[in-house]
């Protein structure tokens, strides 16, 4: 029995548009979950908008650590969003020529919502 589209888009949602999760649970294998969604433009936009949809919901995770001032979410967002503004990760070659993170000291002052600042050194 072929699958409807219908059917894979709702085992889409409800895993997550995790293909390997909504192959399991449609007792398919990978391949067949993946070429129907290659070769099929609703379900493409359909597996598009899933997983843009859990990118959104991550961001905005995301961005309430950073209004509570949480460093590492500060830093992790500087790192991706703010490479233009100079924000980025130096590396340094290590004598066997391995790759080491070069720790920078960071001072970082946070405007929070009530007015007041906090100041973060690492």
């Amino acid at each position: 029995m072929a699958l409807k589209i219908e059917q894979i888009e709702r085992a889409l949602k409800a895993n997550g548009g995790f293909i390997a999760k909504t192959a399991k649970s449609l007792n398919v294998r990978y391949q067949t979950i993946w070429e129907r969604i290659r070769r099929s433009p609703r379900l493409k936009q359909f597996y598009e908008e899933i997983r843009e949809s859990y990118i959104d919901l991550a961001e905005s995770k995301l961005l309430v650590k950073v209004r509570e001032g949480d460093l590492g979410a500060i830093c992790f967002f500087l790192k991706c969003q703010g490479k233009k503004r100079g924000y980025i990760e130096k590396l340094v070659v290590g004598d066997d020529g391995s790759y080491i993170p070069k720790a920078q000291p960071v001072s970082v002052i946070i405007q929070v919502q009530d007015g007041s600042k906090k100041e973060k050194e690492e």
